[in-house]
C-alpha cells in the first residue's frame, strides 16, 4: 500500500509502468495495477487542488484498454482481496466492489468478455458479470444474464443480494420482461413480488414520490428506498462472503 501511494504521487503519472504490470505473471501485482490504473483515467473530483496531489492527477491520463477491462474482469472473481486477517485489512483493494463500479461504465466496449464471464466456473464471478451487463444497460445481453440473476430475487441466506439483482435486471429493460414472465409462476413469493415491482416500473416508470410509495408493498427486501430496482445500490459489496461457491 505504500508503493501503491507513491505511485499515485510521482511527479510524472506511471500510466506506461501500469499498463506493463497488468502483464505480470503475479496476481496480486495485476490487480493492484488495475485498481490504481482506473485511478489515474478517472480525474480527482476536487473543487479546491491540493498541494499534496501531483496536477496531472486532475486529469485523465488515457483511455480504457481491452487488457484493463480483462484484468478487471479477473478481479470479480472470489479472491484474496482486500487482504486481511483477523479483522484487520493489510490492504485497501477491493477489485470486486470497484470493478463493478468502473466496469459498469464500460459495459458495452466489455460486452464480450462480461458475456464469457456469465460461463465462468467462479460463481462470483459469473453474477457479478450478470450485474455489470445490467447495470450498464446491455439490453442485448439480458437473455444470457437474466438466468444468473433471476434466482438471486429470492428469499435466501445471502443478504443484499436481491437489492443488486432487481436493480441489474431493471437496467436491461424491456429485454428482460419475457424472461421475468416466464419465472413467475415457480417464483417464491419475495421473488414473485419484485418481478412484479420489475414488470411495472418497466412498462411504466415512476414519475412521481406518489407513485413510488404505492410500489413499495412490493418492496420487502429494502428499508432505504421505496423502489430498489430503480435506485442505483451504494457501492458496497461486503454480502459477497456469503455466496456459497
Amino acid at each position: 500500500m505504500r508503493a501503491h501511494d507513491a505511485l499515485k504521487r510521482l511527479p510524472i503519472p506511471p500510466i506506461a509502468e501500469l499498463q506493463a504490470a497488468l502483464d505480470s505473471s503475479d496476481w496480486q501485482q495485476r490487480q493492484m495495477a488495475s485498481g490504481l490504473l482506473w485511478r489515474l483515467l478517472q480525474p480527482e473530483d476536487r473543487r479546491v487542488q491540493r498541494p499534496d496531489i501531483p496536477t496531472w492527477r486532475y486529469e485523465s491520463q488515457g483511455e480504457v484498454t481491452q487488457r484493463l477491462l480483462e484484468v478487471t474482469i479477473e478481479g470479480l472473481r472470489h479472491d484474496a482481496l482486500p487482504i486481511s486477517e483477523d479483522g484487520e485489512f493489510y490492504n485497501f483493494v477491493f477489485n470486486a466492489g470497484y470493478g463493478v463500479r468502473n466496469l459498469a461504465r464500460h459495459a458495452v466496449q466489455a460486452r464480450p468478455l462480461l458475456e464469457a464471464g456469465l460461463d465462468s466456473d467462479d460463481r462470483q464471478q459469473r453474477l457479478l458479470c450478470a450485474m455489470v451487463l445490467g447495470l450498464g444497460g446491455v439490453a442485448g445481453s439480458a437473455a444470457l444474464a437474466a438466468p444468473i440473476l433471476l434466482p438471486h430475487l429470492r428469499d435466501n441466506d445471502t443478504p443484499e443480494d436481491a437489492k443488486w439483482a432487481v436493480h441489474a435486471l431493471y437496467g436491461f429493460g424491456e429485454a428482460v420482461l419475457p424472461m421475468l414472465r416466464e419465472a413467475l409462476p415457480d417464483a417464491d413469493r419475495q421473488q414473485s413480488e419484485l418481478i412484479e415491482l420489475l414488470i411495472l416500473d418497466v412498462t411504466s416508470p415512476p414519475t412521481s414520490r406518489k407513485e413510488l410509495e404505492a410500489r413499495a408493498a412490493l418492496n420487502s427486501i429494502a428499508t432505504s428506498v421505496l423502489d430498489p430496482a430503480v435506485t442505483t445500490p451504494e457501492l458496497n459489496v461486503w454480502w459477497l462472503g456469503y455466496l456459497q461457491p
